[in-house]
C-alpha cells in the first residue's frame, strides 16, 4: 500500500493534520509511523469530543503494527513534505517558537482574568463573570 499523504482523502487529510495540530500539546511524538490507540484516541477527543478512532486506521489491517498500534506514516510524510513544516520543538529563522503559543496565549488570558478579578470589589460580581 503506498501511505503518502497525498493519496489520502479529505476526511482522512483532516485526521492527520488533527494529529499534526495537536500531537504537541499532547504530549504525542511525530517523529515516528506509529501510533498507539491511546495517542489517537487523545487526539479524537480534542478534535471531536469522541474517543472513537476512525476506521479507516483501525478497520486496515495493514496500519496495524501490532496490537493497539497503528501505522500512519502519511503523518511524518506531511510533516516532511511541507515546506514550512517546523518540527515540534526545533526552532527555524521566523517560526517565533510556535511550539510555545498556546502557553503564551493561555498565560495572556490568565492574566487578564486575573486582572479582572483583582478590579472586582465583591465576590458576587466575581461570579457574573
Amino acid at each position: 500500500m503506498n501511505y503518502a499523504y497525498d493519496n489520502l482523502s479529505k476526511r482522512q487529510k483532516v485526521y492527520v493534520d488533527a494529529v499534526i495540530e495537536h500531537a504537541p500539546a499532547l504530549g504525542i511524538d511525530l517523529n515516528k509511523d506509529e501510533f498507539s490507540r491511546a495517542e489517537l484516541r487523545q487526539v479524537s477527543m480534542t478534535l471531536k469530543g469522541k474517543k472513537w478512532i476512525p476506521n479507516w486506521i483501525t478497520h486496515d489491517q495493514s496500519r496495524r503494527a501490532e496490537r493497539g498500534v497503528f501505522l500512519i506514516p502519511e503523518i511524518k510524510d506531511a510533516i516532511t513534505e511541507s515546506p514550512s513544516a517546523v518540527t515540534p520543538g526545533e526552532e527555524t529563522d521566523g517560526d517565533m517558537e510556535q511550539d510555545a503559543v498556546e502557553h503564551v496565549v493561555s498565560r495572556i488570558l490568565d492574566d487578564a482574568v486575573d486582572e479582572m478579578a483583582a478590579s472586582i470589589d465583591t465576590e458576587q460580581e466575581f461570579s457574573l463573570l
